[in-house]
C-alpha cells in the first residue's frame, strides 16, 4: 500500500486549516457589516425623529435637518418684506366686530398624531440616557413682529438684516427663539374687508429672520388671515422653505391646534399657540384653514394635555387682552391658569403692544404681555417699551425668567440704557403683585396671587387689535 508523501499530506492539512480560517473571518466580517448597518439605520431613524418627521405633530415641517441637537438651526445659522398694506401710520388697530364665543366646527386634536412617550433622554449621539437630567435650556421669547407698512420701507432702505443687529447674538446662542409673527407673508392674497389695519409682508424678510436665530413663530393672532386663506397658506409655505417652525394656524383644526415638538440637548419641547382675539368666526380653524382660536378653551386645553403627555417641557404662546392697556382682561388670567392646570410649564402672552404684568401660578411663570418687537412706532410712548424674555428651563419644567429691556424703534429693537432699563423693570414689577425683579432683570416670586381685572368683559367682546 502506497502512502502519499508527508509533504503532500501536510500541504492538504494546511489548506484545510486555511479554508476554516477564511470561513471564520468571512463570517466575522459579515457579522460586523450587519451590526454596522443596523446601528446606522437606528441612528439615522433617531435623528430623523428628533428633526420632526411628518406625523409628529409639527405641521408637516420639512425633515431636512432644520434643527441640530446643540440648539442651532442649520437653516437659520447658515443662510444669509415689502408689500402693500392699508395702514398709513404706526398706530395699532381698533376694536371691531363681534364673534360668537364658540368657533363651532373646529376639529379636535388627535393625540394619536403626537409622538409616544419616551423614557430617559438622548445624548449627543442620540442614545437614551435615563440618568442624564442636568441639562438646562435657554429659550428667548419676543413680542409682535411685522415686516409691512413703514417697517417694509425701512427694511428696503437698510436691509432685511436691520431688525436683528442688537438681538441676533441672543438668538443665535440660545437653544430656541420664538416671536409672534403678526402678519401674513405673501406676494398674493386678498385683503380682508372691514379691517382698518391689514398687513402684508414680503417673503424676502424671512431668510434674515431665520439667519438671526429665530426658529419658531406663533401664527395664532388677529392678522394671520389679513390676506385671506391664500395668504395664510402662502405664509406657511414660506416659513417651511426657510426652516421656520410655526404654531397656532394650519390647513384645518387638527393642524392649527397641534403642538410642535422640538428636541434640544435630549429635552423634548412642545410648543403651542392660541388666540383669544380674531375679527370673525370664519378665522377659526376647523374643516377650513385658520387659526387656533381659544374663545372656547376646550380644544386649546386638550392640545396642552396632549403636549404634556409627549414632552418634557410645554410652552404656550397666547394672543389675548386689549391693546395699549396694562390692565388684564379676566379671560387672560382664566386661560393662563387653564393652560398651566392642563400641563403648561410657561405661558407667554401678546397683543396689547405694551408690556403687562407677570405672575407665578403653581410654580409656573406667566408673562401676560410682551409688547412690540419688530414694529412700527406709534405716537403712544408706552408701545415703545419692550423686552426679550429669557427663560432657563430644566427637563422637569422648572423655569427661571429674566427680562432684557429694549426700545421698539421703527423696525428695530434697540437696547435700553441702564437707567431706562431700571425704569422699565420697575414698571413691570409694579404691574406684577407678589413678584420682584432684580436690577439684572431676573424675576422671582414672593407670593402667588391672581392678577385678573375686577370687571369681566362683555360676552360678545372681541377686538381686531394688532
Amino acid at each position: 500500500m502506497m502512502y502519499p508523501p508527508r509533504s503532500e499530506k501536510y500541504k492538504k492539512q494546511k489548506q484545510e486549516k486555511q479554508r476554516r480560517q477564511s470561513r471564520f473571518w468571512l463570517g466575522l466580517n459579515l457579522s460586523l457589516i450587519f451590526i454596522i448597518v443596523v446601528l446606522g439605520a437606528y441612528f439615522y431613524l433617531s435623528d430623523r425623529t428628533m428633526q420632526g418627521e411628518p406625523g409628529t405633530g409639527n405641521n408637516d415641517l420639512p425633515s431636512s435637518g432644520a434643527f441640530e441637537q446643540d440648539g442651532n438651526t442649520a437653516a437659520g445659522n447658515d443662510r444669509e418684506g415689502q408689500g402693500q398694506v392699508s395702514m398709513d401710520s404706526g398706530a395699532e388697530d381698533e376694536d371691531v366686530a363681534q364673534i360668537p364665543a364658540d368657533p363651532g366646527d373646529a376639529s379636535e386634536v388627535d393625540p394619536a398624531n403626537a409622538p409616544a412617550d419616551e423614557e430617559g433622554t438622548q445624548n449627543e449621539e442620540g442614545v437614551r440616557d435615563p440618568a442624564d437630567s442636568g441639562e438646562r435650556l435657554l429659550i428667548h421669547f419676543a413680542g409682535d413682529t411685522i415686516f409691512s407698512g413703514k417697517v417694509a420701507d425701512k427694511l428696503r432702505k437698510e436691509g432685511y438684516d436691520y431688525p436683528y443687529r442688537y438681538v441676533k447674538e441672543l438668538f443665535q446662542n440660545d437653544d430656541l427663539s420664538i416671536v409672534n409673527l403678526e402678519t401674513p407673508v405673501t406676494d398674493g392674497g386678498t385683503a380682508a374687508e372691514n379691517k382698518t389695519f391689514v398687513f402684508k409682508s414680503s417673503p424676502e424678510a424671512l431668510p434674515e429672520l431665520a439667519k438671526a436665530g429665530v426658529e419658531a413663530v406663533n401664527l395664532a393672532n388677529n392678522h394671520t388671515l389679513d390676506q385671506g386663506v391664500e395668504g395664510l397658506l402662502d405664509t406657511m409655505d414660506h416659513l417651511k422653505q426657510n426652516g421656520l417652525l410655526y404654531v397656532g394656524a394650519g390647513k384645518n383644526g387638527k393642524e392649527a391646534y397641534a403642538p410642535v415638538y422640538i428636541e434640544r440637548k435630549g429635552i423634548k419641547i412642545a410648543l403651542c399657540g392660541f388666540s383669544r382675539v380674531i375679527p370673525d368666526k370664519s378665522w377659526a380653524a376647523g374643516n377650513n384653514p385658520g387659526v387656533a382660536a381659544a374663545y372656547d378653551s376646550r380644544q386649546a386645553v386638550k392640545a396642552v394635555q396632549t403636549a404634556r403627555k409627549n414632552a418634557d417641557l410645554v410652552l404656550v404662546v397666547a394672543h389675548w387682552g386689549k391693546e395699549r392697556t396694562t390692565k388684564l382682561e379676566d379671560h387672560q388670567t382664566a386661560l393662563a391658569h387653564e393652560f398651566i392646570d392642563a400641563g403648561a410649564d410657561m405661558v407667554i402672552g401678546g397683543h396689547a403692544h405694551v408690556l403687562q404684568g407677570l405672575e407665578k401660578y403653581k410654580g409656573k411663570w406667566i408673562a401676560y404681555g410682551t409688547g412690540n418687537f419688530i414694529f412700527t412706532k406709534s405716537t403712544d410712548a408706552s408701545t415703545w417699551e419692550t423686552a426679550v424674555f429669557a427663560a432657563e428651563c430644566t427637563r422637569k419644567g422648572d423655569c427661571e425668567l429674566k427680562l432684557i429691556p429694549f426700545k421698539t424703534e421703527l423696525a428695530q429693537p434697540v437696547p435700553m440704557t441702564k437707567e431706562e432699563g431700571a425704569e422699565l423693570l420697575g414698571t413691570v414689577e409694579a404691574l406684577s403683585p407678589g413678584v420682584s425683579i432684580e436690577a439684572t432683570g431676573r424675576v422671582s416670586a414672593a407670593a402667588v396671587k391672581s392678577m385678573g381685572s375686577a370687571e369681566p368683559p362683555e360676552p360678545s367682546e372681541v377686538s381686531d387689535n394688532t
